[in-house]
């Protein structure tokens, strides 16, 4: 059946710009819908989705996010850490400079990485590339749409989602639906705007990362949770935190006295900042809810907590910053296995 017909099936605007595979990319199937919940299913309908050729996804990716934790060295450095009281204004702070930018690494994680792609707002200059970075001859339809689009945008690369898949041992469709689902998750976060984004911080792409794969992972049940779960491991640290956004593993609602089941840098960090509330007469305005994250996710509270942040800006907040960069380690620590 011709894409164009499987397109018309649903309010989903999908536009093809060059990619060699993607007339194998089915988005007429119900079990891609029906998965999702109210807030996804309206990003969905206003997102338009355009699918790129790997040269084409490389050239609108954007630079600061190919940066990548070297996992042996993430370890070791976690690992030492936890055999040493750090008394560091910044216990976790060492950990970031194990952030990694050259063409070795992004050859290695692209398929898994740049499989799909949100951007709030679309480079006018890179976008006049696209055309000649085609790998085949694009839907005009599709060009044209793409010349209007400012962006929020949705790219995916069937290419490399098919290749993942490949890789992966998953079915195709699946894979799709995951890339397509994680892109949605960061769709779902973007209140930035103005604000700066803390994405450029390590300790925020470790966070938003983890929260984008746990929106995925969560459309998925039974057998096909595994399959996602196998997607999952096959991308790089601070994408696999996923699995301790939602494991209770602490006593958090017994309040916040030294326990013997309370890590000790979460202690820490909540402690400090509860004192910076006393000091200010806790004002409701910077409720914890609103700055900090919790150990003990009953559902999507980390996912709010951390859209709320960043929608007022308050992860700027030292005392915020260091809480998320706490959490962020804490996701590390399961991504490793530390």
């Amino acid at each position: 059946m011709p894409r164009k017909e499987r397109k018309e099936r649903v309010p989903v605007k999908v536009y093809d710009l060059g990619s060699l595979e993607g007339s194998r990319l089915d988005f007429g199937r119900e079990e891609l819908w029906e998965r999702l919940d109210a807030p996804l299913a309206a990003l969905a309908v206003r997102l338009p989705v355009y699918l790129v050729s790997e040269e084409q996804m490389d050239r609108l990716y954007p630079p600061e996010r190919r940066r990548f934790f070297r996992e042996d060295w993430l370890r070791e450095r976690l690992r030492r850490m936890r055999e040493r009281d750090v008394e560091d204004e910044e216990p976790f702070a060492p950990l970031w400079d194990l952030d990694q930018v050259d063409g070795e690494a992004w050859g290695r994680w692209a398929v898994v990485v740049a499989a799909g792609l949100y951007l709030r707002q679309l480079d006018p200059g890179k976008k006049g590339d696209v055309p000649r970075l085609a790998a085949r001859e694009p839907d005009l339809e599709g060009l044209a749409a793409f010349g209007a689009e400012e962006g929020p945008a949705i790219l995916l690369c069937p290419e490399r989602i098919l290749a993942w898949a490949g890789r992966a041992g998953v079915p195709e469709e699946l894979a799709l639906d995951k890339v397509y689902y994680h892109e949605l998750g960061h769709a779902l976060m973007d209140t930035v705007g103005l604000l700066p984004d803390p994405y450029r911080e390590p300790w925020g792409r470790v966070v938003e990362e983890s929260l984008a794969n746990l929106v995925a992972f969560r459309r998925f049940r039974g057998r096909e949770a595994l399959w996602a779960a196998a997607l999952i491991r096959e991308q790089p640290p601070e994408y696999r935190g996923y699995a301790a956004l939602s494991t209770h593993l602490f006593p958090f609602h017994q309040g916040l006295p030294p326990l013997p089941f309370w890590h000790p840098f979460f202690r820490e960090v909540w402690e400090d900042y509860l004192r910076w509330l006393r000091r200010r007469g806790f004002p409701l305005r910077y409720s914890p809810l609103l700055l900090l994250p919790t150990p003990q996710d009953p559902g999507e509270l980390n996912l709010l907590t951390w859209r709320e942040a960043k929608r007022l800006g308050l992860w700027q907040n030292p005392e915020a910053a260091r809480a998320w960069g706490a959490f962020a380690r804490l996701l590390l620590e399961e991504a490793v296995g530390a």
